[in-house]
């Protein structure tokens, strides 16, 4: 029981601490509304699942011992990262420029503008994709489960019990948010906020990227 306790306890700290995850939720939400959040949220838990399920294989233990699979990965993962940073920091560039929260009309607005289906569809990849491209979050999943044991349980069924648990925690804390996020719906929805958030996520996640990039 102490060993599972010591890991809820471990990895409460590890969801709760705002990193890439939640300032792409958070950027997403403040952009395109709580339904896109939503559907980034669905892509991070489904890169979870994966990343868990590769890591109770032992595919992420393959990952770690290739120092140029590592190092490229990272590097990809920092560069969308970056990327994803970018188009929010465009995204207050232009609510900034505009001065009301929304773009100046295009005449031709009412057929380039994303339906909501297709808004929900890039929402989820990139959540996805996000949380795909993070080695950090791969080595995580290596290196947290060795340090604990079930007794009673095999090392593969233990470290798929932790996995699973550490999901289900992880889908509880991002549900909590987007719970939170709904109920300020309407402050989300002000210009300045939205400005503000665009501005504040897009710095957050360039600096994510470019300290994944730099690190080892």
């Amino acid at each position: 029981m102490s060993e599972l306790v010591g890991f809820v306890a471990a990895a409460l700290v590890i969801i709760v601490v705002p990193g890439p995850d939640l300032t792409l939720l958070l950027a997403v939400t403040a952009r395109s509304g709580r339904h896109a959040g939503i559907a980034t949220a669905a892509g991070i838990m489904l890169g979870h699942a994966v990343l868990a399920a590769a890591a109770v294989a032992g595919l992420t233990a393959l990952l770690t011992a290739s120092e140029l699979g590592y190092t490229v990965l990272r590097l990809v993962g920092a560069l969308y990262l970056v990327h994803l940073g970018v188009r929010a920091l465009v995204d207050f560039v232009r609510l900034r420029r505009s001065g009301a929260g929304e773009a100046p009309a295009h005449p031709h607005a009412r057929h380039t503008r994303p339906d909501a289906g297709r808004v929900a569809r890039v929402s989820f990849r990139q959540g996805l994709v996000s949380n795909l491209v993070n080695p950090k979050v791969a080595a995580f999943y290596l290196s947290l489960f060795p340090q604990f044991t079930l007794p009673g349980l095999t090392t593969t069924a233990a470290h798929t019990v932790l996995a699973g648990l550490f999901w289900i925690m992880t889908l509880l804390w991002l549900s909590l948010v987007l719970l939170l996020l709904a109920r300020v719906e309407g402050l989300l929805r002000r210009p300045a906020v939205r400005q503000g958030l665009a501005g504040l996520s897009g710095v957050s996640l360039v600096g994510l990227g470019g300290a994944l990039a730099l690190r080892g």
